[in-house]
Formats: structure tokens, C-alpha cells, sequence
């Protein structure tokens, strides 16, 4: 395994929360089940590294790594490496005992030990923490919880601890119970600090070599929000270990559900209800939204939202009162609800009538041959929830005839007829039209069709004289008026004549 790899396991946590338990009482609990070693973590030793174990692989194949880890943030430093076993016994059929002899004279440090053993495609791996020369050696510490905690009420959290001077054998330990837990956390809604950093010891419980203790967001003076907190092992020789870095989510504060919806809707119509007030401080953006309908009928659902959680877009069909509820619910279980009430109105239906076959809308009478392949058929204008449940009525003469959208007329005899259509929805609304069918024989049709051409030629006719007689008279009337207008004009021109003749006599 690299050792860049190693620093991001710890850097996580992730890599300490490997090691088992030490405990002075029972056995050191295995790795796997294919490569075990009796060795508990936290050994002392000065010159050489002894552990012995035993393996159900071929013990052909082994690799094993030391590593400082005295700083566990920083890059390990690959102290000694080898490939296979000092020695290897086999015991039984597909099990083996080994020992593992390193010398580590000179060396000084906190240590992480890692055998290997191919196991397929993957690798079994055994680790163990070793403390190497005379120190002094800081306690480690193996968090038992993630790298994020949710606080509401106090959280309890635990931890491993490997100490190099002591031997954790019961609660009653002296040595234990002079170990601290030493808490450091500020506001970080950013990840880094915002304001002062606060100090505090903890209260601690030891179970043989686990420690627990408590944060308590009150005592703490944690408001609600994101916090950094880091906390390490101090034994009673003062030597401190590694920190434990970990984010705190606060919330503390009760949801506030809120509703901004209409008082009245029309059926089928599109309503959008506003749940996006609710509030929950500064985790508004982490509550969950539940939604809940119920019908007139007392019958309730839970809708599927075409929005965003806050929003509810819902399409109401049923009349009457509904109920709108609402459940806020934030992200460490408390919640609110709101419920309001809405009224969803009747919209009434109404026709528009054809004659199928015919480009006619609305008629009021129409007529047609007898047989002729005709039908009335309406349409209606009402929300599509409705069209599944109306019912149709057709009157012809006050006697119901039909009960379907669509009424054929090939089948009435010659008459004139009142036919009367009828729609009610759901709700008993309903809308009307009335129309007058008359039914002719095919030859009584031709009848009038004849005599009604008869007529426009003689009215053609007669027309036609009239524009005649009157250009006869107008020409009459330009012939005489001729010889008229002649006259005139040459007596005129006389009259000019003998006018001048008396104005010349004048001068003369």
C-alpha cells in the first residue's frame, strides 16, 4: 500500500478506526480470517520486532511495510520493508503458523507495522501499531464515530487509546483516570474559523482501553450551525496525542411550517401551493417535505409533486372542501405541520353543436332527405374529469330517444321534428340545445327545388325587361333634347351679332 494512500486514510480517520482493541483480559481480535497475530496493539520494543501469527494462505506470498507515523498527517516515511516470513510451520491442511523478525536498532518511533498476503484478486492485511526505542511515545487515539456528527441532545462518542507506558486493565485505573480529553472547537460555517476558539476538558469514561465522553451543545454554548471541533488524549506524563478533527452540525431549533395557498379553485385548473416559507433557521435548505390531500370524500393521499419540494403543483378535480397538510420535517427527526383548508368550484359545462357531415355551427332548424346518412353530435366543453362521468340526454318530441354523445337522423320518417339535447356532469350542472329538424322525401325536395328555380328565372326575367325599358327611354330622351340646345345656341349667336352692329353704329 502506498504511503500517500496511508495519509489520506488518516487524514479521514479512517485509518486509525482499523485498529482492534487492546485488552490486557482476553485475546487480540483477529484481522481476518486469514492472517491473525496474538501481538496487541501499543507494543514496546527497542531492538527488534517480533510478532508471530498464523495464515490459511499460501505462505509463499507475503510482503510486509514499516512505517513512522509519529506525525500521522504528514507523509509516512517507509522505514524497513521485506518480502516473506522469518519462519513458517504448517499445522494443518491449509493452515500455517509464521514469525516475522525485523531489527530495528536506531530506530525511534510511533510505528505502523503491515503484512500482506495475496488473496485472489484482492489482499488480506494485518496491522498493528508498534512503539520503537526509548520514546517518549505519544498515546494514539482511534475515533469510533464518523468524521461528522448531528447534535440535538448530548451525543455520546467513544474512542480507541494505545498508550506506550500503560496497560489499560480496568476502569479503576489510576493512570487511566488521570488521562484527559482535551476539546478545542470554534465556528467554522465555512470550514475554517469565524470568531474565538473555546477550550474545554471533557468528561470521561474509560472501559478497559476505550474512552468515552459527551458534547453537549448547551454546555458547550453551541448554537446552531456548523462548528470544528478537535479533541486529543493527554496521558498522565502530559504527552499528547494526535488530534481527532470532526464537524459538528447543530440544530437545535424547531421547524416552522408554513402554507401560502388560494381559498377557491376551479376544478381541473392548476394549483401550485407554497410551502417554501417554512423555516428552520439556518437549516431552512435541509428540511423535508411531506405532503398530504384530502378529498370531500374523507378519502386522503399523498400527491406527487411536479415542483420542488417546497412547492406542491396539484390539479384538484373533485368539488368541495379540500384539506391541505403539510409536515416539515428537519434532519434530526423534529417536525411541524400546517393544514388549510380549499373550496373547488363546479365549473358548468357548455355545447357547441354540429351537424356531422355539414360545416354548420350551433343551428337552431335544419332539414334533410329522408335516409340520408346524418348524425348530430355536440362538443363539450367541460374539464376531462368530468367527460368520464356525464351523462347525455336526447328528446325528440319531450320522448328520450338517446343516452349517447353522438344522435343519427338516417332513421326518421317525413315530419317535422323538436329535438331537445341534454348534458349533466358530476356535479348535476348541465347546458342545453335545442334544434328543429325537418325531414323531406327525396322527390318533394326536387319539387321545391324546381319551382324554386322557376322563380329565379322569372324574377331574372323580369329584371331583365326592366334594365331594357329603361335604356329605351333614355335614348329617347337624348334624341329629342337635341334640336332643342340648337336652336338655343343659334339664337344666340344672333342676338351677339346684332349687338355688335349697335355698338359700331354708336361710335360711328
Amino acid at each position: 500500500m502506498k504511503p500517500s494512500t496511508k495519509v489520506c486514510l488518516v487524514i479521514t480517520s479512517l485509518l486509525l478506526m482499523l485498529i482492534p482493541s487492546a485488552n490486557a483480559s482476553t485475546d487480540q481480535e483477529p484481522a481476518s480470517d486469514y492472517l491473525t497475530s496474538q501481538m496487541v496493539d501499543g507494543t514496546w520494543v527497542n531492538n527488534t520486532v517480533l510478532i508471530n501469527g498464523s495464515t490459511t494462505l499460501n505462505p509463499q506470498n507475503a510482503d510486509w511495510t514499516l512505517y513512522d507515523v509519529t506525525d500521522p498527517y504528514s507523509e509516512w516515511d517507509i522505514l524497513q520493508s521485506g518480502n516473506y516470513f522469518t519462519t513458517v510451520t504448517p499445522i494443518d491442511e491449509g493452515l500455517w503458523t509464521w514469525s516475522l523478525i525485523i531489527n530495528v536498532q536506531d530506530i525511534n518511533c510511533t510505528c505502523w507495522l503491515e503484512i500482506g498476503q495475496p488473496n485472489g484478486l484482492g489482499k488480506e492485511f494485518l496491522n498493528r501499531i508498534i512503539f520503537i526505542g526509548e520514546g517518549p511515545h505519544n498515546p494514539i487515539i482511534s475515533p469510533n464515530h464518523g468524521a461528522t456528527i448531528l447534535v440535538d441532545e448530548p451525543v455520546q462518542i467513544s474512542a480507541n487509546a494505545v498508550f506506550s507506558d500503560i496497560i489499560p486493565t480496568d476502569t479503576t485505573n489510576n493512570q487511566l483516570n488521570e488521562s484527559k480529553i482535551i476539546m478545542n472547537w470554534c465556528y467554522a460555517p465555512n470550514g475554517a474559523c469565524d470568531g474565538d476558539t473555546h477550550s474545554s476538558v471533557a468528561d470521561v469514561v474509560w472501559d478497559y482501553d476505550v474512552v468515552s465522553f459527551s458534547i453537549n451543545a448547551s454546555d458547550l454554548g453551541l448554537s446552531d450551525g456548523i462548528w470544528s471541533l478537535e479533541y486529543s488524549l493527554q496521558d498522565p506524563y502530559l504527552k499528547v496525542s494526535p488530534e481527532i478533527s470532526l464537524s459538528v452540525y447543530v440544530d437545535r431549533t424547531e421547524p416552522d411550517a408554513a402554507l401560502i395557498m388560494p381559498d377557491t379553485v376551479s376544478e381541473g385548473q392548476s394549483l401550485i401551493i407554497d410551502g417554501s416559507g417554512s423555516n428552520d433557521g439556518v437549516w431552512s435548505e435541509n428540511l423535508q417535505y411531506v405532503w398530504y390531500i384530502t378529498n370531500p370524500d374523507g378519502t386522503s393521499y399523498v400527491p406527487v409533486s411536479n415542483s420542488s419540494d417546497g412547492f406542491l403543483n396539484v390539479v384538484l378535480h373533485e368539488t368541495g372542501i379540500h384539506t391541505i397538510r403539510l409536515d416539515v420535517v428537519d434532519w434530526v427527526g423534529r417536525m411541524d405541520s400546517i393544514t388549510s383548508t380549499i373550496i373547488v368550484e363546479n365549473i358548468e359545462p357548455s355545447i357547441e353543436f354540429e351537424i356531422k357531415g355539414i360545416d354548420v355551427t350551433d343551428p337552431v332548424n335544419w332539414q334533410f332527405v329522408s335516409g340520408e346518412n346524418i348524425s348530430l353530435k355536440p362538443i363539450i366543453f367541460d374539464p376531462d374529469y368530468d367527460r368520464e362521468m356525464m351523462s347525455y340526454y336526447w328528446y325528440l318530441d319531450d320522448e328520450l330517444v338517446g343516452t349517447d354523445l353522438e344522435f343519427k337522423l338516417n332513421e326518421l320518417d317525413e315530419g317535422v321534428y323538436n329535438v331537445l339535447f341534454i348534458v349533466v356532469d358530476d356535479d348535476g350542472a348541465n347546458a342545453t340545445h335545442e334544434i328543429e329538424i325537418t325531414v323531406k322525401s327525396d322527390e318533394e325536395v326536387k319539387s321545391e327545388g324546381s319551382n324554386t328555380a322557376g322563380i329565379f328565372a322569372l324574377l331574372g326575367l323580369i329584371c331583365f325587361a326592366i334594365i331594357i325599358f329603361r335604356r329605351m327611354k333614355v335614348n329617347e330622351y337624348e334624341t329629342s333634347a337635341l334640336p332643342k340646345w340648337e336652336d338655343n345656341r343659334n339664337k344666340n349667336l344672333s342676338d351677339l351679332k346684332s349687338g355688335d352692329n349697335d355698338e359700331n353704329q354708336m361710335w360711328e
